[in-house]
């Protein structure tokens, strides 16, 4: 890995990255740190269709469509725009967001502006930020397979009940 000083000299050494400051070194071993994967939509880029990805997305440009993210983070920046439903674990709103946005935590900022419907946990408007819709409960989404997969396994080819019954006497 590379050492970085403040004299801006890189060298190479041991999967370790160290970085020189007045005050102590800071070692940090690269091989044990995440990667971040963060999208990022340009100003000048319009998108037309769902966009479903495994990591934070900044939007600067615009959305029209669904966007999923699972358990990352939607970020609408300032002049960026979303017409669709998004599914995050957080959704940060400083451009405008029109359609229904479920995340465990959103949070329209200072010039945000939500248009639609809001299912979150934890839902916070900055002065300034605009939200014009309904609120409605935060329902954790889950996955369809193991729904349909517990049906299936609560009856039995006869289409009957398994649930074992006890009768006392």
């Amino acid at each position: 890995m590379a050492l970085f000083k403040r004299n801006n000299e890189i060298t190479q050494e041991n999967n370790t990255t160290k970085a020189d400051s007045t005050d102590k070194d800071t070692e940090v071993n690269i091989a044990d740190k995440a990667v971040k994967k963060v999208t990022i939509i340009g100003a000048d880029c319009v998108i037309q269709g769902d966009i479903k990805l495994d990591g934070n997305i900044e939007v600067y440009g615009k959305i029209k469509g669904n966007v999923t993210s699972g358990t990352f983070k939607v970020s609408v920046m300032n002049n960026g725009s979303i017409e669709g439903d998004v599914i995050a674990e957080h959704v940060s709103i400083n451009g405008r967001l029109a359609g229904v946005c479920h995340a465990r935590n959103i949070e329209i900022l200072q010039k945000g502006v939500l248009n639609g419907v809001c299912r979150a946990e934890v839902f916070s408007i900055n002065t300034g930020g605009v939200f014009v819709g309904q609120s409605e409960p935060y329902v954790k989404k889950t996955n369809e397979l193991s729904k349909e997969k517990k049906s299936h396994q609560d009856i039995n080819p006869a289409g009957e009940n398994n649930e074992m019954k006890v009768i006392k006497k």
